[in-house]
């Protein structure tokens, strides 16, 4: 960098430096209002208490410092111009100051944040979610308050004195209670302490930080989230599931079948067929096929957390974040209260992605297997499998085995010479897009498909030679797909987007007592445990207050709306078309191409979703128990 580029810089920010303090200023005059309008958000957590602490410093370090870096932005971006940042940031600050407010009450109600989906929603139909148009004034009226609150704000900063070390105190400020409160939650989330973790989902925008490693090394920091706690200890929960005792309503002379779940690491809905998955394929022949089968995500916690809870997959952070007080799914506690055994077979992270605290609580996880590489770990997965069904059988005690298969995980494992579909060549993510390499990619991935289908032949046929079949459900499929740029449009493997390629999965449900059939009509992962309580244990409970799906051998409507998850984000699927939600705006294609657009959300499948995502979180839902 040169002496006279070194010169401009300096001049530029010498003539700007105090438009830069007085923007920084007019944030931290509003710090007081924006932490008021959090407060909403925030009833029955004792401000005295750890969590009452936690969500101040949330309020005053996670809201003010993204506003800090979006007013910096801004700034940055003005040139020399010394208006355009006030102007901006008191435009930004009136949005985020009117949002939350709007938000706030919008929550109090309806446990649901405003999105992009929801506005678009709301623009089309006012009444379709309770509000008039009287409502809808009083909104615009106060958002032009807090215009004209703000404006004063921006004329008071220009007066206060001493603008740069205000400024300098605001930033330093923010920057320490964000680095407090993510403290507290790095260590809260790896203890599950439901005081600190059930206001994550209360709070709009929010995506504290977690780490496993960092939690481990510095418990000792804060003893006060080593202690055991209650589950009912300051009790202030934002999930309410179920609705209804479930486990004390099945019918004590119930069947007990043997219940097995298989799930393949990314395995797409269109290799479950004759050439890449035989054994699969011929034990679809005896089962129910499913071809319209929908994963509740693009992701393993979202796809696996539907198939235990049978809610839409938006639930799982609330789920995480109370999990000693839910401490299990339906399913599982059903299973438990019924007297059986329980053999779960991963080696997939479930610690570190909380599935093992929200789905296994209590349960031995089987996550170590003899070999040095995936394949051979999977077939000794597999004789454990077969070990623990056997002799569970032979005992006469009814087993839940749950089996995940990880071969078919990129980058694709299988033994050299079990390799059918050739020619083969391992995938780069970095450089997939460059060669025309599809086919010789996917033919990789076949081949750990070939594989794993081989594994589970020797699972089913170990229960059929035994036995054991006859009185065994079984339940194959995926948590998400897997894609191979099938639009052209240089997508690979999973959670890029919401397409059938990352989405559609396999479904095969085996039911002795069941004829074989093809199903069309559209499924989904929430709809694994109520067919199983229903078909498997015979429960009587309402589906609707305990899941969002349906007992998949019931009457299945022809068309439904279902939600699929990422890591960060949500979409709609409805039909053939996609709806991705994002904070400022929804991106609309088609479940094949994601290079078309789709069209509109029909209102009722709108109002289907939004009463489905905010069902478990309502206050009054315990009225229902």
């Amino acid at each position: 960098m040169t002496h006279n580029t070194l010169r401009s810089i300096r001049a530029w920010w010498c003539s700007r430096a105090d438009t830069y303090a007085r923007t920084i200023l007019v944030l931290g005059l509003n710090i007081p209002f924006l932490f008021l309008a959090l407060t909403r958000y925030l009833g029955g957590v004792d401000p005295s208490s750890i969590a009452g602490v936690y969500a101040m410093l949330t309020a005053f370090g996670y809201y003010t410092l993204a506003l800090l870096v979006i007013i910096t932005l801004v700034f940055l971006l003005s040139g020399y111009s010394h208006r355009a940042p006030l102007v901006i940031t008191g435009v930004v600050l009136t949005l985020a100051l009117s949002y939350l407010v709007i938000d706030g009450v919008i929550y109090r109600v309806y446990r649901y944040h405003i999105d992009a989906f929801w506005l678009q929603y709301l623009m089309g139909s006012f009444s379709g979610v309770g509000i008039s148009g009287a409502t809808v004034w009083i909104g615009v009226a106060g958002i032009g308050v807090i215009a004209g609150f703000e404006w004063l704000v921006l004329r008071l900063a220009r007066r206060i004195r001493a603008r740069h070390r205000w400024a300098v105190a605001v930033s330093v400020f923010g920057l320490l209670c964000f680095a407090g409160s993510q403290a507290i939650h790095v260590l809260a989330y790896e203890r599950n302490d439901a005081r600190i973790t059930q206001i994550t989902p209360r709070l709009p925008f929010y995506y504290p930080i977690t780490s496993h490693s960092d939690a481990v090394r510095y418990a000792h920091v804060l003893p006060v989230l080593s202690e055991e706690r209650s589950i009912d200890e300051g009790d202030t929960r934002s999930l309410r599931y179920p609705l209804k005792d479930v486990v004390g309503r099945i019918p004590a002379n119930g069947r007990r079948p043997n219940i097995l779940v298989i799930l393949l690491e990314s395995w797409r809905w269109d290799t479950m067929n004759q050439q890449v998955s035989p054994q699969m394929y011929a034990f679809s022949k005896r089962s129910s096929r499913f071809e319209n089968h929908l994963s509740s995500g693009n992701s393993t916690p979202s796809g696996v957390f539907s198939v235990f809870y049978g809610i839409h997959p938006t639930y799982w952070t609330a789920v995480k974040a109370n999990s000693a007080a839910v401490d299990n799914p339906v399913l599982i506690d059903a299973l438990k209260a019924n007297h059986y055994a329980f053999g779960i077979y991963a080696d997939s992270h479930f610690d570190r992605h909380k599935i093992k605290d929200g789905m296994f609580r209590g349960i031995e996880v089987k996550e170590t297997f003899a070999g040095r590489t995936t394949d051979a770990k999977d077939a000794d997965l597999t004789a454990q499998l077969i070990d623990f069904m056997t002799s569970n059988h032979a005992s006469g005690q009814p087993f839940f085995a749950f089996a995940f298969y990880k071969s078919t995980h990129f980058n694709y494992y299988y033994p050299p010479d079990d390799a059918p579909f050739k020619p083969t060549r391992k995938l780069n993510f970095a450089t997939a897009g460059l060669h025309d390499n599809r086919e010789a990619f996917f033919n990789d991935y076949r081949n750990a498909v070939h594989y794993t289908d081989e594994l589970v032949g020797r699972a089913i046929a170990a229960l059929d030679s035994s036995g054991a079949l006859a009185n065994t459900i079984v339940v194959i499929t995926s948590d998400h797909g897997e894609e191979f740029d099938d639009n052209r449009a240089d997508y690979w493997g999973h959670t890029g987007n919401f397409t059938g390629y990352q989405t559609r999965v396999p479904m095969i449900v085996y039911v002795p007592w069941k004829e074989p059939r093809v199903v069309s009509a559209p499924t989904a992962h929430i709809d694994i445990p109520p067919t199983l309580l229903e078909e498997g244990l015979g429960c009587d409970t309402p589906v609707e207050s305990y899941s969002n799906g349906l007992d998949m051998f019931g009457s299945l409507p022809d068309r439904r709306p279902f939600v699929v998850c990422s890591y960060i984000n949500h979409a709609i699927v409805s039909g053939d078309d996609v709806f991705v939600v994002y904070p400022m705006y929804v991106q609309k294609y088609k479940l094949w191409d994601i290079n078309a657009g789709a069209g509109s959300l029909p209102p009722d499948a709108a109002r289907e979703v939004m009463e489905g995502m905010s069902r478990f979180y309502r206050e009054d839902a315990t009225a229902a128990r």
